[in-house]
């Protein structure tokens, strides 16, 4: 998790730093600065490919000293647009103007200190590869950090034991059996961010030469049509990751099997308890499933076809004493496809709890579970 989330933060720091951070301090310190008399030796646009900045060389004179300096702002990147077409053709060669020179160090001077759209460029990267990743640690690490340490028993033996393998042997295989949920609401949120960041980088960076042509009065209409269901996708992963971020505060189920599987034609007690604010969820049902996975390829493209082919509601509870602690009863069918996995073909039984919460994002974790031939 510190992998995954610290390089989003690094690039994101990184960029909003050169971007940004340092050009925008740059233009607080020039504010300080002296002016002086400058004159154009040569002016001309550098491109780079759909980028430009404009290459101005100038001299002036400190305490009977020449110096000459090519800065024309703090940006230190290329930018779009007619901006350096503009900054050229006001100062062409041979040209006096008033620049700013450092007092400090008369080497170091400036011709424009307005602050312009591109000092926040930067930002965007921070706010978005940054900015996320950093909040979400914060949040779960204040989850933990409030999370009761007390660890409940079953059957003797602790949820810890059981979830990490520290408890016998023979209690995991024969005793009572803590489900794992498939996806923790922490990796639900893990892969919101990432499709997100992935998704919105690839659109906005497109949604900039958009904005670009627009501002150059080219028109741009065709792009903008055709980037609009990509950039409405865009805003719905936006609203995906506050969703789960608002998920991780929900409580969590804990699923307790009375043995390991679940015999075809029988039925297997469980018990389940809601850790957290157990009390907003207004009703909490559990549903068994089994479905059937093939993968096959057809040409070039590997396709997978799912049939569910089971579907039962095993527990269900509206009361709130029942909802936050119960028990139940799983029951497989008789003649049912028992648990299989192979490189092609998979059957795959799941245990999911949904709960519903007002005005909040619904409990919703599945729990895979295995069904034996007896």
């Amino acid at each position: 998790m510190v992998a995954f989330l610290g390089l989003f933060v690094v690039v994101g720091t990184a960029a909003g730093y050169f971007l940004s951070f340092r050009p925008l301090y740059r233009v607080y310190q020039a504010r300080a600065w002296a002016t002086a008399d400058c004159e154009v030796l040569s002016s001309r646009v550098v491109r780079n490919d759909d980028t430009s900045r404009p290459d101005i060389k100038y001299r002036y004179h400190v305490d009977d000293r020449e110096y000459t300096s090519d800065r024309y702002n703090f940006i230190t990147a290329s930018t779009s647009g007619s901006s350096a077409s503009d900054a050229v053709e006001r100062y062409p060669p041979g040209t006096r103007f008033q620049c700013f020179v450092d007092p400090a160090d008369p080497t170091q001077a400036v011709i424009n200190r307005d602050i312009t759209f591109w000092y926040y460029f930067g930002l965007i990267f921070f706010a978005g590869f940054a900015g996320i990743p950093l909040f979400v640690g914060a949040f779960v690490l204040k989850m933990r950090s409030s999370a009761p340490a007390a660890q409940q028993q079953v059957g003797g033996t602790s949820f810890r034991e059981l979830e990490t393998g520290a408890g016998p042997i023979g209690a995991v295989n024969s005793g009572p059996v803590v489900l794992q949920p498939t996806v923790s609401p922490f990796g639900k949120l893990i892969m919101a961010t990432f499709i997100c960041l992935f998704w919105n980088g690839i659109v906005g960076l497109f949604t900039f030469f958009e904005i670009r042509e627009f501002s150059s009065g080219s028109g741009g209409w065709g792009m903008a049509i055709f980037l609009l269901l990509f950039q409405v996708i865009g805003v719905a992963l936006l609203l995906w990751v506050p969703y789960q971020l608002l998920a991780l505060a929900n409580p969590r189920p804990t699923i307790t099997l009375s043995r390991g599987t679940l015999p075809i034609g029988g039925s297997v007690p469980f018990e389940w308890q809601l850790t957290g604010a157990a009390s907003r969820v207004t009703k909490l049902t559990m549903t068994l499933t089994g479905r059937e996975e093939a993968r096959y390829r057809r040409g070039t493209d590997t396709h997978t076809d799912k049939h569910e082919f089971h579907s039962e509601v095993v527990a269900e509870a509206t009361d709130a004493m029942n909802i936050q602690r119960g028990s139940g009863t799983i029951r497989v069918p008789a003649g049912a496809m028992h648990s299989f996995s192979a490189n092609n073909n998979k059957i795959i039984w799941t245990l999911t709890v949904k709960g519903d919460i007002n005005r909040w994002p619904d409990v919703d974790e599945s729990f895979d579970v295995t069904v034996s031939p007896e």
